[in-house]
């Protein structure tokens, strides 16, 4: 067995390993607490051997309701190395939330590789691989974004710093952008008290630590507690139950092309800020890690035939998009 993509989005490595997906295998790795990857988990914790993360991963795991008995959590650092039933697997750190992985698995057929979700700067491509599976999220020029993060956090910055003076920020977004967020503001001496739900705290509390930022004034949630410069942080699958509350609302989406920052009402704004990288740095990865075969992650993207044939025809990289 090589590499290859499942029908429900697991892929699967080697003869023992389904990553980010169920399915039939004594092992299941799950590269960042993100929703779309922990598909199938609860089936996984009740069948696999190993559950493998990294130990951010885990605890986040844990926070988000995921129980894993301790004679199957497997706490794998970055590139750890460790041979489980004659295959060796070493996950690799990527920029994306913390605790996110890269994961390879060398095999007596050859290694393969697993980006993962990621973006550049901040990512080192994995290399000598025989195949490469790619996300890629945003694998279509049409979604290349003419503007670094750093853009998006300044307008976001900026937003806050012009509309906290006429009441409350709320800011919309997924576990991991969220707490990566409140860190990237607390450093840039943003001094607001944060208010968010409790595993929204918890988490952001262990990013902190991990990243080694104060996360300084913050608390739970609560109507009462809401004060005039008060900054609330809310998943994005909760917008609509406070969007017609007082004060200004920022959703963070990477799906915003129009501009860094756009308005949307008189009270709402979108801010193009991502975890994915860009159609170029795809291929910007894709020409480092200069892989045998690259498999495009087609479950993720409606574009995924638009980077295999960019692969193909112009960078003559054999690629293929699964599942077929």
């Amino acid at each position: 067995m090589d590499a290859k993509i499942d029908k429900n989005g697991a892929i699967l490595l080697g003869n023992n390993f389904t990553v980010d997906g169920y399915s039939n295998r004594p092992i299941r790795v799950v590269t960042h607490a993100h929703e779309d990857h922990m598909k199938g988990l609860r089936k996984s914790i009740k069948e696999s051997i190993f559950i493998i993360a990294t130990p951010i991963t885990h605890e986040f795991l844990n926070i988000l309701g995921y129980h894993i008995p301790e004679e199957k959590s497997m706490k794998l650092d970055y590139d750890k190395t460790i041979d489980i039933m004659d295959e060796k697997i070493t996950l690799k750190k990527s920029r994306h939330i913390a605790g996110s992985a890269q994961v390879m698995v060398e095999t007596k057929n050859g290694t393969m590789g697993y980006t993962g979700d990621f973006k550049l700067p901040g990512t080192e491509p994995l290399k000598d691989l025989d195949t490469l599976v790619v996300d890629a999220t945003y694998g279509n020029l049409k979604y290349q974004r003419g503007w670094a993060d750093w853009d998006a956090l300044g307008a976001l910055m900026n937003l806050i710093e012009e509309y906290t003076k006429r009441g409350p920020i709320w800011i919309y977004g997924y576990n991991g952008k969220l707490q990566e967020i409140m860190i990237l503001l607390r450093e840039r001496g943003i001094k607001n008290k944060f208010l968010a739900d409790e595993k929204t705290l918890r988490m952001a509390q262990i990013a902190s630590n991990y990243y080694g930022v104060n996360l300084g004034d913050t608390t739970i949630f609560n109507k009462e507690l809401v004060e005039g410069d008060s900054i609330i942080f809310v998943h994005t699958f909760r917008h609509q139950d406070f969007s017609r509350l007082e004060g200004t609302h920022i959703m963070l989406t990477g799906w915003e092309l129009r501009g860094i920052a756009v308005k949307v009402s008189e009270n709402q704004f979108n801010v193009s800020f991502s975890d994915h990288a860009t159609f170029k740095e795809i291929i910007e990865y894709i020409k480092e890690s200069n892989p045998r075969k690259v498999i495009i992650d087609g479950t993720r993207s409606q574009d995924s035939w638009y980077i295999a044939k960019y692969l193909s025809k112009i960078l003559n990289i054999r690629t293929e998009v699964e599942p077929k």
